[in-house]
């Protein structure tokens, strides 16, 4: 699978653009955010790079807001250790997915490679990223496949629960209240 997907920001002024391509051995995400989001001008780039069964094996993300640049690398090694710039992060040790506060693509991760059935629900414990606070935490999350398309999502921040829509490749196409996928 090669595709490029573009989502507009419903809750914050932002664009993204990602390219998602399929090997046999593995599955490279990149993608790029760009507008406003706290009143200031912000640029994000990602690049995530996964097994073929979609488990994360590392992140590399550039963010900009305001003039403040920063950088994250994070890895995951295949006995499921974790690293961010080269130091070990036991605490992470639980994780398998990323979760990525302004994108609706890290959600794809933990649909694909899970592919529950008809309303199973499956409790995961997911590395978040929350872009404007520059945290990075284990956080637990929860997937429902409600239909052959639409899976109820329940993380992040108490009671938060969406009804996220996929296309047939399981990437995101609508997220609601926060992104809504303009092409594809």
């Amino acid at each position: 699978m090669k595709k490029q997907v573009v989502w507009k920001g419903l809750y914050y002024q932002i664009m993204e653009y990602c390219n998602i391509e399929t090997t046999d051995t593995d599955i490279r995400i990149d993608g790029t955010i760009v507008g406003v989001a706290d009143d200031l001008p912000l640029s994000v780039t990602y690049d995530i790079v996964t097994d073929s069964a979609w488990r994360v094996a590392s992140l590399e993300m550039a963010i900009e807001q305001g003039g403040e640049c920063t950088w994250i690398s994070i890895q995951r090694d295949p006995d499921g250790k974790w690293t961010q710039s080269g130091h070990a992060r036991p605490e992470w040790a639980d994780c398998i997915d990323i979760d990525i506060s302004l994108t609706p693509f890290t959600n794809t991760l933990p649909i694909n490679r899970l592919r529950p059935g008809p309303t199973e629900r499956t409790r995961l414990d997911v590395l978040y990223i929350n872009v404007l606070k520059g945290e990075i935490k284990p956080v637990e999350q929860h997937y429902t496949r409600l239909s052959e398309n639409v899976y109820l999502y329940e993380g992040v921040v108490r009671d938060f629960k969406a009804e996220l829509t996929v296309d047939e490749d399981g990437v995101v196409t609508t997220y609601p209240e926060l992104f809504t996928r303009l092409q594809s």
